[in-house]
């Protein structure tokens, strides 16, 4: 099953993509008074306050990347971790370079704020987070997450663990219980400790499993990904209301979390089995998701100053439409032009090395010598 390609894992991509546009807009609107009447205000009401119809398609995000991600690391070759390594480079940094000049503009030019050098400098890495500091778009955090959830894959397979089932059940669990005690400690000590990040590993390590199960048809996998589905669903609310159970400045509430985190994981469950939708548009959208996540809020901002300009308010979802295509206009040039083409380029460059790592293990020696001693360099 390595290499195949799950049309219905595009869709989720891609609809989780737009899901996070609306959500944001439709947040905004309501914050701001231009939300409309009616259904349309009961519907923002319900995906922004009731639960977060953003961090639900953030958290069916890394579960994807637990579906996927892990693949990449191909122990049939001699390589694996560069291999790894310069697949995701590609595949993560230069779209995601070319979202930070556009974000800059959109977030610090137009509204007229100053930005350091050395912010800019620090997100061109992607490590920015890690050092206290901004994102240049707030939504940069989950690729700090991604980052460290390719560093535990590379930490698990190097152990052998990454390809045994129990490795990788085992793993989940110790991140539950790292999210647990990182809630108790913020509980205890009134500080912000970041609990999302280990409920989110463990979410993408159940969602290697769950692939092991749907995809490959394990049947160990099948106790496992059910198993630590179960501890994920009961440990979310003891980690919700130990980390928002008192406000820390963050707007989030216990049960919204909870419910958030439940509707991810059903939904995601549902549309990688009995409610796989697999089409040729939503392949697309599949495709462009990683454009249209970055370049969301550019194109949200875009419509949200063109709308005021123009004092258009309570057409909500006029207004979303509008950010979606504006989004889709951004993101199909940069897959054609620069996603695609950066993929291809480290896919070359890891045959190049592969090639010159198989011309160096076989090139002709001198008379008499041994034809496995490489020439001199």
């Amino acid at each position: 099953m390595r290499g195949t390609r799950l049309g219905y894992i595009d869709t989720i991509r891609g609809l989780a993509a737009l899901a996070v546009i609306y959500f944001h807009v439709a947040d905004h609107l309501l914050k701001t008074g231009q939300a409309g009447a009616g259904i349309e205000s009961v519907l923002f009401v319900a995906l922004t306050q009731w639960i977060d119809l953003g961090k639900v398609a953030v958290v069916m995000f890394f579960a994807v990347s637990g579906f996927v991600v892990p693949y990449s690391l191909d122990g049939r070759s001699r390589t694996p971790v560069r291999d790894f390594a310069i697949s995701r480079f590609f595949r993560l940094y230069p779209v995601y370079w070319l979202s930070i000049p556009l974000g800059i503009y959109a977030f610090y030019v137009v509204p007229g704020r100053g930005i350091p050098v050395a912010t800019v400098l620090a997100n061109l890495t992607m490590l920015q987070q890690f050092a206290g500091i901004e994102n240049v778009i707030g939504l940069y955090w989950t690729l700090q997450i991604e980052l460290i959830f390719y560093g535990l894959c590379v930490l698990l397979f190097c152990a052998g663990l990454l390809q045994r089932t129990r490795g990788v059940a085992g793993a989940a669990v110790a991140m539950l219980g790292a999210a647990i005690l990182m809630a108790v400690a913020r509980h205890q000590l009134g500080k912000a400790l970041p609990v999302a990040l280990p409920l989110a590993l463990a979410i993408m390590l159940w969602g290697t499993l769950w692939r092991r199960w749907h995809v490959e048809g394990q049947a160990e996998a099948r106790r496992a990904a059910l198993g630590v589905l179960a501890l994920i669903v009961l440990a979310v609310p003891v980690v919700s209301v130990l980390a928002y159970g008192r406000d820390l400045g963050f707007g989030e509430t216990w049960y919204r979390y909870t419910a958030t985190y439940w509707a991810a994981l059903g939904l995601f469950a549902l549309m990688t089995t009995r409610g796989r939708i697999e089409a040729p548009v939503f392949a697309w959208l599949g495709a462009l998701s990683y454009g249209l996540y970055l370049f969301g809020p550019i194109a949200q901002e875009a419509v949200s100053a063109a709308a005021r300009s123009v004092g258009l308010t309570g057409h909500g979802h006029a207004l979303i439409a509008a950010a979606m295509l504006v989004a889709l206009a951004c993101a199909a040039p940069v897959h054609r032009f620069v996603e695609r083409p950066s993929i291809r380029l480290g896919r070359r460059l890891i045959a190049d090395l592969h090639r010159d790592r198989a011309a160096g293990a076989v090139s002709p020696s001198p008379a008499g010598a041994s034809s496995r001693v490489g020439t001199a360099s």
